[in-house]
């Protein structure tokens, strides 16, 4: 159990560290003209890996064993890194980046908001999406196969979020993308309390998770427009703010379930967070093009 810990732990230091580099690296092959749409190319295979790799690993689980899990999530990360030595073309190494130039970028305060936007509004919809059984359990009595069926339908509108919002950063701009998605994540998020059968609520779900996944490409799309010599750091904070949103989101959904708070106060809850995301995101000075 100790090695697995570790072993669980290095994987998602190797995560941490690929995922900035890679949205970095498309960013750079793309140029500024698509650059959204390349950024969703990275975020929309994390999205298609969550939607379908979970289950697959879990069926693999329970019809062979764990290690046999793990074994094909190795082997698909080594079929990848096959792909990327294969096809990825030379890309100049930048210098290394000091620590006191890395974390100087926390004195933009525009750079800082950006980051707490995606904070605050990861953790508005993680919050809600980690406890979807007791939701969708107590307000529309969903369980068991629908239960799945909901779950995929967040997945699949997860898909389209993430490579739709690329285009859309591309043809709208970062900052309407970003309005829209947050305005839809709250919406969804109400919803929730009020679908009380199968159809809506997949139809929620979809929409819940196409405006979630939709949120992370051009937020760094604006981060690297606004930071464009460091774009793999910017990409980081913003990562990391996803990241400990989802934390903070998650720990404080299980703090409110043992609670016994109401599954439509977990919704409501939510939604407060996600109107805190945008009013940050509404105070965020525009750039001029897009004023």
């Amino acid at each position: 159990m100790p090695l697995l810990l570790v072993a669980r732990v290095v994987a998602g230091i190797g995560a941490a560290l690929y995922t900035p580099n890679a949205s970095a690296a498309a960013a750079a092959l793309a140029g500024p003209a698509h650059r959204g749409r390349a950024l969703s190319v990275i975020l929309g295979g994390l999205t298609i890996g969550t939607v379908f790799g979970v289950p697959v690993g879990t069926a693999i689980g329970q019809h062979l064993s764990w290690e046999a899990s793990l074994v094909f999530v190795a082997a698909v990360g080594a079929l990848a890194l096959l792909g990327v030595l294969a096809v990825l073309p030379g890309l100049p190494i930048p210098p290394a980046i000091p620590l006191t130039q890395r974390f100087a970028v926390l004195a933009n305060r525009r750079v800082v908001a950006m980051v707490l936007f995606m904070l605050l509004a990861s953790g508005a919809g993680i919050m809600v999406y980690t406890y979807t059984a007791t939701v969708l359990g107590e307000i529309a009595h969903i369980h068991g196969t629908a239960l799945a069926g909901a779950l995929l339908a967040w997945g699949v509108g997860g898909i389209f979020g993430s490579f739709g919002s690329g285009w859309l950063a591309d043809r709208l701009g970062a900052e309407r993308t970003l309005t829209f998605a947050i305005a839809l994540l709250i919406v969804t998020l109400a919803a929730l309390t009020i679908s009380t059968s199968v159809v809506p609520v997949v139809v929620v779900m979809v929409f819940n998770g196409a405006a979630g996944w939709a949120l992370a490409t051009p937020n760094n799309h604006r981060l690297t427009t606004l930071v464009p010599t460091l774009p793999s750091v910017v990409i980081s904070f913003n990562s990391s703010g996803i990241y400990l949103g989802q934390a903070l989101g998650a720990a404080l959904g299980g703090i409110l379930v043992d609670h016994d708070l109401t599954a439509r106060l977990l919704c409501l809850t939510g939604v407060g967070i996600a109107l805190v995301a945008a009013v940050v995101h509404a105070l965020i000075p525009r750039p001029a093009a897009e004023s």
